[in-house]
């Protein structure tokens, strides 16, 4: 598993754990950092993932509901929601990393924790998320 994947992971375990409990993200972070004890690169983008989905959650949550076609946000499952927001957020503001690459992260996690299809549905609003951001970066 690559670091960023490792990252990924973790982060969406601090972001399903915040949805569905609560708590203090930095505790929680400390928390799987403990477990999971990662490399220091991953430990540095899992921050940086979480910080951003947090930092920015109004504005990804209205590129979410964007492109939730039939669902409201608040209808989807703690862990797609989670998946989602991860994944939009790194779209969104992560200029260094190819949104493709980040579809197809996003899609893989969900496969590998979601239900069957988790995948189909989460490359869906995930490529309508990055369709928007491309037409609006285009002169």
């Amino acid at each position: 598993m690559t670091n960023r994947r490792q990252a990924r992971e973790c982060a969406l375990e601090v972001l399903y754990r915040l949805d569905l409990v609560g708590d203090e993200p930095e505790h929680t972070i400390a928390e799987i950092l403990l477990r999971k004890n990662p490399p220091d690169e991953a430990e540095t983008y899992l921050r940086r993932l979480v910080d951003s989905a947090l930092g920015n959650q109004q504005e990804v949550d209205a590129a979410l509901r964007r492109h939730l076609t039939r669902w409201r946000l608040e209808r989807l499952t703690v862990l797609d929601r989670a998946i989602l927001r991860l994944a939009a957020s790194e779209i969104l503001y992560f200029d260094d990393v190819p949104p493709k690459v980040t579809i197809n992260e996003a899609v893989e996690i969900a496969k590998k924790y979601g239900d069957d299809d988790a995948g189909k549905f989460v490359n869906g609003v995930l490529d309508s998320v990055f369709q928007e951001t491309d037409r609006a970066n285009q002169p």
